[in-house]
């Protein structure tokens, strides 16, 4: 006896297989593609996850873990269940950018989000995405499993291994997992990005961050600009201080603003703007730093973001830096599917932490680089994460432009305080990892604080060789320009360039 339908374990549509005939409850099944047990949806004739394979004995010690993702999902499959919006879409590439809409509209109404009540619920929902931590390991083995994963990196195809090879070769080929706040964070990677397993993620994010948006906001056939905002002053986010920077620069280009959290981001932001002169607003700044920090030892704990959900939800400070990685994975895959389109990314403060993320995401892709130029200002992300860079200079086939000041104090307390100073951001200090793709400025006597960033945008683009132009790999250093009488400021290569209107000191 056979079904034939979607697997809410590996997303394929497959074959399932009697596997246990039961006269009270559901039938048991297998899939024929990753080897695990569904049942049929109470809903619709989709499977449902039911347990791992069987003949996995490693899954057997993880019994604890197994029985809550059981639990969890048996009764709905993914569709039903929130996980995604469509089995049949998860593949579904864009011929533009704004086309992403249609990706994310439900085949099937939500009815775990209907069902579903109360402060843990709310906040799985809100940071834990379905496959982060406990349902990441049996979603990457039934898909390493299924094939869809290629090779380990011993050059051993994942469908071959068992056991806890297979877990751990499965985990490492869809991203395993970052921890960024405490959070794992799961990314797709490789050819699962802008691909089906990629959309699974991609779709568990989506529901879980407000006010996500893509908005077009200049028509051409140039590089796609999309730029990203961080902090904000109020809760529509205002894009007058970009587009303006953008003119006569990028005309030629379409525009994209990515609107993500904008309450949250407000809240902060207004927090900032009405503490009432430097003192108030270090203080402020000092206490969502300390209410947003983690213990460190729940850093090593896989678990221990269990004991961060209430100070996650409560502090507006460490909700948005993970929900930052978030939106940048989410945002990797929706480049990933848009065919055709090279980008350049734009991005202040959070917002650099944004595309950080997007960028350690499209390095992993197996053909070239979908990202052309990076300009960052006041980035809240890590400076000294040297592999990090490494990995996200892979993505861009041009120049990450780093614009950091060293009077950014708000940004320094921030994210010094919430990191417990294990690092240090990008915003106040160069990235410390050397390559030809990244070039470093020094902006401090531009830059006088943390909402001066954007106003200040046009002089910084001023500071690169070509006036802002998407430009080649830049040398990167970190001498300080200084001031010359026409009031500009520049990179070494610029003031190489143009020794009639800067010079440097260092």
């Amino acid at each position: 006896m056979t079904e034939t339908s979607y697997c809410s374990w590996c997303f394929e549509h497959s074959t399932h297989s009697l596997f246990e005939r039961n006269y009270l409850q559901r039938n048991v099944y297998r899939c024929e593609s990753c080897r695990n047990l569904t049942v049929e949806c109470r809903y619709c004739k989709s499977m449902a996850t039911a347990k791992p394979n069987p003949d996995e004995k490693d899954w057997e010690a993880e019994g604890f873990l197994n029985g809550l993702k059981s639990s969890w999902h048996s009764e709905l499959c993914a569709e039903h269940d929130g996980t995604i919006a469509s089995f049949e879409r998860l593949g579904d590439q864009f011929d533009e950018l704004e086309d992403y809409g249609a990706y994310f509209e439900r085949d099937s109404f939500n009815l775990k989000r209907a069902a579903t009540t109360g402060a843990f619920a709310l906040a799985a929902a809100t940071v834990v995405a379905p496959l982060a931590v406990m349902g990441g390991p049996a979603v990457a083995a039934a898909a390493g499993k299924a094939g869809l994963l290629g090779a380990a990196g011993t050059g051993t195809a994942i469908a071959t291994l068992n056991g806890a090879a297979l877990t751990s070769a499965s985990m490492a080929a869809i991203g395993g997992g970052a921890v960024a706040g405490g959070v794992t964070i799961m990314t797709a990677a490789g050819a699962a990005l802008g691909a089906q397993m990629g959309g699974v993620v991609s779709n568990s994010y989506f529901g879980s961050i407000k006010d996500f948006a893509i908005r077009k906001h200049n028509e051409g056939d140039g590089p796609a600009i999309i730029f990203v905002n961080g902090f904000l002053t109020q809760k529509s986010p205002e894009v007058k201080d970009w587009k303006r920077s953008l003119r006569g620069r990028f005309n030629d280009s379409p525009w994209y603003h990515v609107d993500w959290e904008s309450k949250n981001l407000a809240r902060i932001g207004k927090g900032l703007a009405a503490s009432g002169g430097w003192n108030a607003a270090q203080a402020y700044a000092l206490r969502l730093a300390k209410a947003g920090a983690v213990n460190a030892a729940d850093l090593l704990n896989p678990l221990g973001w269990a004991s961060t959900f209430k100070d996650i939800l409560s502090n507006p400070w460490h909700s948005a830096m993970v929900k930052a990685s978030m939106t940048g994975v989410l945002l990797a895959d929706l480049m990933a599917r848009t065919k055709d389109t090279e980008f350049v990314l734009m991005g202040h403060s959070l917002g650099a932490r944004v595309i950080y993320y997007a960028l350690e995401a499209l390095s992993t892709k197996p053909d070239r680089p979908v990202v052309r130029d990076v300009y960052l200002m006041g980035g809240a992300v890590g400076r000294d994460d040297r592999e990090g860079w490494r990995h996200a200079t892979g993505a861009v086939s041009g120049t990450i432009h780093n614009f950091y000041s060293d009077q950014d104090d708000v940004l320094r307390l921030l994210y010094r305080t919430a990191n417990l100073n294990f690092s240090a951001p990008i915003g106040s200090g160069p990235i410390e990892y050397t390559s030809g793709r990244i070039a470093n400025y020094d902006a401090s006597e531009l830059v006088g604080g943390h909402t001066k960033w954007k106003g200040a945008f046009p002089d910084l683009l001023g500071l690169l060789p070509d006036d802002g132009e998407p430009s080649a790999p830049a040398k990167s250093g970190p001498a300080r320009p200084r001031r010359k009488d026409n009031g500009r400021y520049a990179s070494q290569a610029y003031a190489a360039a143009n020794p009639d209107r800067v010079y440097y000191d260092g």
